[in-house]
C-alpha cells in the first residue's frame, strides 16, 4: 500500500496546558480506496503523531488531545461545467496518548468516493497545531508546499471555515465507522460524547 500527502487542515488541541513540542504531526497519509467488511471502499486520512510528553507528565502522557481536520479536493468538472471544489472537516479527541506514534484516522464514505471519484490527493493541506487553546507556529511540514506562507495558510483556513458547513457530518472520524477496531495497537481511545 502506497501513501501519499494529502489535502487537510488539521487542529490539535491539548487541553492539558503542557507544552506545544508535546504533540507533532510528522505525516499525513492516505488511501483512497480502503476496503470494508461490506465490501465498499471508503477514503482513509492517517495522521500521524509524535508524542513527547515532558517529565512532569501525568502517567507519562499527553491527556485529550483533539483532532480537527479539514480536507478540500477539487473534484472534475461535468460537462460544460466549472471545476468544483469541496471542503471536509471532522474531529476527534483522544483519551491520552503514550510516547511515540500516534495515529487518528478519519474517513470519508464510499458513496462519495465512488460519487466525486476521489482517487488522488487532495489539491491542499495544512496542519494547525493549537494547545490549551494557544495556537503553534505552523512547522514546515505543517502544510503542503503551495501553502508555504502564512497568508496562504490564513486564506486556505478562512476558505475552509466559510465551505465546511455544506458537508457536514460527512468526513467521520475512525470511532464512527466500520474501521472503528481496525488497527487495535495503533489506535487510541477516543472520548466520546453523547446528546443530551
Amino acid at each position: 500500500m502506497k501513501f501519499a500527502p494529502f489535502a487537510l487542515s488539521l487542529a490539535l488541541v491539548v487541553s492539558s496546558g503542557l507544552a506545544a513540542e508535546e504533540v507533532e504531526v510528522t505525516a499525513v497519509k492516505f488511501m483512497p480506496n480502503v476496503r470494508a467488511s461490506s465490501g465498499a471502499n471508503w477514503f482513509e486520512a492517517d495522521v500521524v503523531l509524535d508524542v513527547k510528553p515532558p517529565p512532569a507528565a501525568t502517567g507519562r502522557m499527553v491527556s485529550r488531545v483533539r483532532v480537527v481536520l479539514t480536507l478540500q479536493f477539487e473534484l472534475p468538472a461535468a460537462a460544460g461545467a466549472e471545476r468544483r471544489s469541496e471542503f471536509y472537516r471532522a474531529e476527534a479527541e483522544c483519551v491520552a496518548l503514550e510516547p511515540g506514534r500516534a495515529d487518528v484516522r478519519f474517513y470519508l464514505p464510499p458513496e462519495l468516493v465512488k460519487r466525486d471519484q476521489l482517487h488522488g490527493d487532495p489539491k491542499w493541506w495544512g496542519v494547525e497545531l493549537t494547545v490549551a487553546g494557544r495556537p503553534v507556529p505552523a512547522a514546515r511540514a505543517a502544510y503542503t508546499g503551495t501553502l508555504a506562507g502564512a497568508e496562504a495558510r490564513k486564506n486556505f483556513q478562512t476558505r475552509a471555515g466559510a465551505a465546511v458547513a455544506t458537508n457536514d457530518g460527512l468526513l467521520q472520524p475512525q470511532f464512527l465507522t466500520p474501521f472503528a477496531h481496525d488497527y487495535p495497537r495503533a489506535t487510541p481511545t477516543f472520548v466520546r460524547r453523547e446528546p443530551r
